[in-house]
């Protein structure tokens, strides 16, 4: 054996050993993933009858939606016309779900809201400075949303009758939006979660808890909407719509995932098999 063959075998022993001297594992990110052709197909029909379920189940869900948003509009005594099947499903949607129509009274504009939020986000911009280095990435997500509202502040001071969009539109789109991403839920599983060694029972948990809380939180979440807007006026729509529309319903889904994929698999190879 020559000497340069030798360097290179001790090399490769001390390339897998960390600098404790202790073996460093392969991580789980570059596993080879054992695909069994049950799993995969038994997965595709997990994923299809979710989603048949799902669609049957639209007409109770655009009610749902719609019954809390009166609800929720009662309680706030928030003036205005509220319509259970104003946006109808077209007959060639097969997919939408017939969402509330909202049409919102609101006083006259204030001509000096525009100064007052251009305030409010200059002193809020300068308060994320001050946050400890381990809140950094609050302060991040704080200043996209100074900025994000503070191009809407410029767009109402200088064009404020150019702005076509309602909170009707908004609570359609984003309701609308939702529904679509509780469709997608059983397939985005399906590519990132259904394919791992979990138990049927796991996946279809994960996907049942998913679509619930995306169930659950639109109609909150949209009255909650409603009220900022009729408090605050059209000049929050912008950030509403960006950072706490869909976005916000995307973070708990992926909250959700990552808390689905800290869950222990079946050890046994059979179950593993069956799974």
């Amino acid at each position: 054996m020559t000497q340069r063959h030798l360097a290179r075998e001790v090399l490769a022993r001390l390339r897998a050993k960390g600098h404790r001297g202790g073996t460093i594992a392969t991580h789980r990110a570059i596993w080879r993933l054992s695909l069994p052709r049950g799993r995969l197909w038994g997965s595709v029909a997990l994923a299809l009858g979710l989603s048949l379920a799902l669609w049957w189940l639209r007409p109770w869900v655009g009610r749902f939606w719609g019954m809390q948003l009166l609800w929720w509009m009662q309680v706030l005594a928030l003036p205005g016309r509220f319509d259970l099947g104003g946006a109808g499903v077209a007959t060639h949607e097969l997919f939408a779900v017939s969402v509330p129509s909202i049409e919102l009274v609101q006083a006259v504009p204030d001509d000096w809201a525009p100064v007052w939020h251009g305030a409010a986000l200059t002193m809020l911009w300068w308060c994320t400075s001050w946050l400890p280095e381990p809140a950094k990435p609050i302060a991040f997500f704080v200043r996209l949303g100074v900025l994000i509202h503070a191009a809407a502040v410029l767009f109402f001071a200088f064009w404020p009758a150019s702005f076509v969009h309602s909170i009707g539109s908004h609570v359609i789109s984003g309701m609308r939006q939702a529904w679509y991403l509780i469709l997608l839920t059983p397939w985005i599983h399906l590519a990132t979660f259904y394919l791992f060694p979990f138990a049927m029972w796991q996946r279809t948990l994960l996907t049942v808890l998913t679509a619930a809380y995306l169930a659950v939180l639109t109609p909150l979440q949209y009255a909650l909407h409603v009220a900022l807007v009729q408090a605050a006026g059209l000049i929050l729509l912008p950030v509403l719509h960006l950072l706490f529309g869909v976005m916000l319903a995307i973070v708990g889904f992926v909250a959700l995932y990552g808390w689905g994929m800290s869950w222990p698999a079946p050890s046994a190879s059979g179950d593993r098999e069956a799974a």
